[in-house]
């Protein structure tokens, strides 16, 4: 196990010979959908179980027979009762964190917030953390269409298309998913859309570029202006009755050279000879479930380092450690969460595996 300290010769050099701005350069911080929408649920402490439940009761089948007149008085008048039917999901949620080692000369040498600045960087990397996990269960998990409707992965050759959109809406809509937001009639200012209400979709900047040039996609300030709208949030696609919202972030995952070869074709490729992949997660409302120990996880977008009200920073100043710092020399930064995903409906979500157009040229 390493412990490296971070000290002021490697990690935090003197500013020497130049003048810091006491406000540093601000980092770029990724937008972290992927708890959009979940089922947010909370574990208690001490309560024995690391495991939480939900439970859906399913959709009672209608019925088109007519009641006939009652020929007896009997209890229930000799008519058949239904009884409802259930699925059962359940998850562990599991510890996850990181933690920075200060020495008292990162503080009385280096410009002032440095450590503060630590802490910062460590509260972006946990909001990143816990959007990561809750991708890596969407991604996996969602049943998967290919786009120009290959058999698997490494076929893959084509951009994502109307087509593909089309298919994914469909399914979700003949499964009952429910959308996530109303339907807007539009406004009188000229350039601006209605919309539908819609599904959300998660995907890379990359594959952002190929949605935004299908025939009938609206750019977001067309209906910005008339409805809420996420962080991210760059555009929307309508189809018989339904729509999708589009989200992008940086921390979509990218496989690459894990499609069919190029052959010619102006893609995206790691390797320049193999398609990278990328996977447009679409889902309906509820379709997964998020859960931390003793505090429940957000069901919206935030950026990498707002507090989501699932995990927690922890500082222990110097000295702290009693006979483990005997010259009250050390500090830490921590931060730490525990977390689950879980996909809680299989047939409300799909996953879109698409290459992406090669815009280097």
């Amino acid at each position: 196990m390493a412990l490296t300290a971070i000290d002021t010769g490697t990690y935090s050099p003197h500013p020497v010979n130049a003048l810091m701005e006491s406000a540093f350069l601000r980092r770029a911080q990724q937008v972290c959908p992927y708890l959009i929408g979940s089922q947010p649920g909370q574990l208690a402490f001490n309560a024995g179980t690391a495991t939480i439940k939900w439970r859906r009761f399913e959709q009672e089948t209608p019925t088109t027979t007519a009641l006939s007149e009652i020929t007896t008085a009997a209890y229930g008048n000799s008519r058949s009762s239904d009884t409802p039917t259930n699925t059962d999901v359940t998850a562990a949620v599991a510890k996850y964190g990181q933690f920075y080692i200060l020495t008292e000369e990162v503080d009385l040498l280096s410009v002032n917030g440095t450590a503060m600045e630590f802490m910062d960087i460590l509260g972006e990397s946990a909001g990143r953390s816990i959007n990561m996990l809750m991708r890596n269960e969407m991604e996996d998990n969602a049943t998967q269409h290919y786009a120009g409707n290959v058999a698997s992965t490494g076929l893959v050759h084509a951009v994502v298309t109307a087509g593909s959109l089309d298919y994914a809406v469909n399914v979700l809509t003949r499964n009952s998913a429910r959308t996530f937001t109303p339907m807007t009639s539009g406004s009188q200012n000229i350039g601006t859309a209605p919309i539908l209400s819609s599904y959300w979709a998660i995907v890379h900047p990359d594959t952002a570029y190929d949605i935004s040039h299908i025939t009938g996609f609206s750019s977001v300030e067309k209906y910005g202006q008339q409805t809420a709208i996420v962080e991210g949030e760059f555009g929307y696609y309508p189809m018989a009755g339904r729509g999708v919202r589009f989200v992008m972030s940086e921390d979509s995952s990218v496989d690459a050279n894990a499609g069919a070869a190029l052959s010619a074709a102006d893609l995206r490729s790691t390797s320049g000879s193999v398609a990278d992949v990328y996977t447009i997660c679409l889902f309906g409302r509820d379709a997964f479930g998020s859960v931390g120990l003793g505090k429940r996880h957000s069901d919206g977008v935030f950026r990498a380092g707002d507090k989501t009200g699932g995990w927690e920073i922890i500082s222990h100043p110097k000295g702290s450690a009693g006979s483990g710092d005997p010259f009250n020399e050390i500090s830490t930064i921590a931060w730490k969460a525990w977390f689950v995903g879980k996909a809680l409906n299989a047939n409300w979500s799909r996953a879109i595996r698409v290459a992406a157009t090669n815009l280097a040229n």
